[in-house]
């Protein structure tokens, strides 16, 4: 995810079952929201759409660790 946006929106869509052209115009319309966060030596990942959050950690610019939730009456909102 350490080459720029397009390699980090073609792995967000991936994960989300999305083709990236579907994960582009979502994210635009404000149906996704991408949240990065520094951590030591790493980046907290989190991303929603609809009910499914995927949360991972990149180190070194890997995927270190990652998960899918789906939570019940969420849905994602993207931060203004």
């Amino acid at each position: 995810m350490s080459r720029g946006d397009h390699l980090a929106d073609e792995v967000l869509a991936d994960r989300l079952g999305l083709k990236i052209r579907e994960f582009q115009r979502y994210r635009a319309q404000g149906l996704i929201a991408v949240e990065v966060r520094e951590g030591e030596g790493c980046l907290h990942v989190t991303c929603r759409f609809g009910n499914r959050i995927w949360e991972g950690r990149v180190e070194a610019g890997a995927i270190t660790f990652e998960q899918v939730r789906y939570v019940r009456g969420l849905r994602a909102r993207a931060r203004h």
